[in-house]
């Protein structure tokens, strides 16, 4: 087969590591300083060009430098993943587990920015390399590697430079400026420009903000650094506590005391935007010894308090007019509906939709809107904000899974399952504790139960309407001169001296929807424990079926079925018993069997949701 090689259009190198990068010198040089920061470099020095004089452009760092081989390994490969080859922290000399800006590996085509080529110059183990990096016109090639120059040293780090200087239209002070406001969160790390230290005091009082917190007699001082435009990510920007000229811990939004990450973690511009030092050196006695945090302490706690209150203050304030903007819309949006609530109501949802916004800002505008359109709703329902106090005691998962019910389910028909599910549920639960309690004063507590229940019977039974016959049951109880005071008691069926009687009847049509007489029937005969139920027992159902025949309550074609239920039956008469052709059925069966049988019919669910609040409050009633 006939293969051809990839070839890269000269736009390749533009396409892949970001016009930004390529073109605008602000970003080319964080850039490489943060690639000075991954290389353990305690030290930046850069030398920038004047744009009227034209002069040449150099950056050095005193970091880990590389040898000939790890050079050639990370520029001439493309897509270069700096944390899975050297890992997320960098030691070198007095740095401690710096952890890493570098990822992507696009950082260290930034010295194009400023020339067609550029030269890298590093020292590592005695010996310094020094390779130029060129644009290549060639379709197959994006950029050429060539070694120029080898000496031996006894230096480290990494210098890259320019000799010819593409224009560069940016001055020395806009650069001090913008390095100010991304790489001063650590004391220990220096960037010079021009032999000039970068400082706060290079920063504009657009950009800087100072803030004196007074506590306890401390003076502490808090630093604002607003870069007004957003960077590419958050690596640059977060909370860092400074004690005696030295970084404690890292600069991060991660900070315990308050979910900072969480906060600004959905204001996405915030986070790339704003930096907070803490300067606090009265808390020099509080610092671990590796300096990676602080020993806390009554003292550090109350601190820590303030400052982070006054930092959590100061984000609300960013967005209060953007807050009030989505307000206004939520209010627009559902005006009928907030119309009919009173004044105190209407406040209170005023009140509630400012707090989301407030405490939870990763939910983005348009749910805010809809969320408040749910708070109406609940406020103009009958449960008011039960559902919210349901909600709140869930798991994450358990919300997910409550998601993923409603995408499947609407609301009416989740309800109507549920509830015959709950409807079932209840009745089998019932049924259980009253043949399980020996304390069950009648038997005929539980006639009423299999009146709803037929469906444990079998699918038959699901969807088509049986209803108590009352005239099938006066039959019964003349045929065995039962109580007529049981009789009025329970008229819907028959107590006899051993057993009560139960007749459920469906009804039989013509064409015109006429009742012409009983299509099907149930009989459900509950036996008094003590009866051992045998063939006596279901001839006994067989003589009430012959009774309704006689009485033309059934006619030829009605098909009966017998259920005698006990708590035993002799082994021997345990199979069921069919009459008048197959038409008429007694089954006997014994209560712990109906039970299980149940159990099946619902699926196993009973055993999972025993603990389901509406059977835990038929229980504990």
């Amino acid at each position: 087969m006939y293969q051809q090689e990839v070839l890269f259009a000269p736009r390749f190198l533009e396409k892949y590591v970001g016009k930004a990068i390529l073109s605008e010198p602000k970003v080319a040089i964080m850039e490489l300083i943060a690639n000075a920061w991954d290389a353990g470099a305690t030290k930046v020095d850069i030398k920038w060009p004047n744009y009227k004089e034209e002069k040449c452009f150099s950056i050095s760092d005193n970091g880990t430098g590389m040898s000939e081989d790890e050079l050639n390994h990370r520029w001439r490969q493309l897509a270069y993943n700096r944390i899975s080859e050297q890992g997320s922290f960098v030691t070198f000399n007095t740095i401690q587990n710096r952890r890493v800006f570098g990822r992507n590996g696009v950082g260290r085509f930034a010295g194009f920015c400023f020339g067609e080529s550029y030269f890298i110059e590093t020292s590592n183990n005695h010996k310094t390399v020094i390779y130029e990096i060129k644009k290549s016109s060639e379709d197959n090639v994006p950029y050429i590697i060539e070694k120029v120059q080898e000496n031996s040293t006894i230096e480290h780090g990494t210098k890259i430079y320019t000799t010819e200087l593409a224009g560069v239209k940016t001055d020395a002070d806009s650069i001090r400026a913008e390095i100010g406001m991304r790489f001063l969160t650590d004391p220990k790390f220096e960037v010079f420009v021009d032999n000039t230290k970068v400082t706060f005091s290079d920063i504009s009082t657009y950009h800087l903000t100072e803030k004196n917190i007074n506590i306890d007699n401390e003076n502490i001082k808090l630093l604002i650094i607003d870069t007004k435009d957003s960077d590419k990510n958050t690596k640059l920007h977060g909370i860092a506590w400074h004690v005696n000229n030295r970084l404690v811990g890292e600069c991060s939004w991660q900070h315990s005391h308050i979910d900072f990450d969480r906060m600004v973690d959905g204001r996405r511009n915030e986070a790339k935007r704003y930096t907070f030092i803490v300067i606090a050196d009265c808390l020099s006695d509080s610092v671990a010894q590796d300096w990676t945090g602080f020993n806390m302490n009554e003292t550090v706690s109350k601190i820590q308090e303030h400052v982070y209150k006054e930092i959590q203050n100061h984000i609300l304030d960013l967005t209060k007019e953007k807050r009030k903007d989505v307000l206004k819309k939520a209010t627009n949006v559902h005006s009928e509906k907030l119309n009919q609530l009173t004044e105190f109501k209407k406040e209170k949802w005023t009140n509630f939709v400012n707090e989301v916004q407030e405490k939870c800002p990763t939910v983005s505008d348009n749910d805010v809107v809809k969320l408040s359109g749910i708070l109406v709703n609940l406020e103009l329902s009958a449960s008011k904000y039960k559902l919210i106090s349901l909600l709140h005691d869930m798991r994450p998962d358990q919300l997910d899974d409550l998601h993923e019910v409603l995408n499947d389910w609407n609301i009416e028909y989740a309800k109507e399952v549920l509830d015959e599910l709950k409807i079932r549920l209840k009745l089998l639960d019932e049924l259980k504790r009253k043949v399980d309690n020996p304390d069950t004063d009648e038997v005929q507590e539980l006639q009423p139960l299999f009146q709803k229940g037929l469906w444990i019977f079998g699918p038959e039974f699901e969807t088509i309407e049986y209803t108590s016959n009352e005239g099938m049951t006066k039959v019964v109880q003349n045929l065995f001169s039962s109580s007529e005071k049981a009789s009025r008691n329970r008229p819907d069926f028959a107590i006899l001296p051993d057993s009560t009687v139960g007749l459920y009847s469906y009804a039989l049509y013509d064409e015109e929807y006429a009742e012409i007489g009983t299509d099907k029937l149930v009989i459900v005969e509950l036996k008094k424990p003590t009866i051992n139920i045998g063939s006596d027992e279901k001839s006994q159902c067989w003589k009430y079926v012959g009774e309704l025949y006689e009485k033309g309550l059934l006619q030829n074609g009605s098909k009966v079925k017998c259920f005698v239920l006990g708590s035993k039956i002799k082994q021997i008469e345990a199979t069921k018993r069919t009459e008048n052709d197959g038409k008429v059925e007694i089954v006997p069966l014994t209560y712990s069997v109906i039970i299980d049988r149940a159990k099946s019919r619902l699926l196993k669910l009973y055993d999972k949701v025993k603990n389901a609040p509406f059977l835990l409050e038929e229980n504990n009633s």
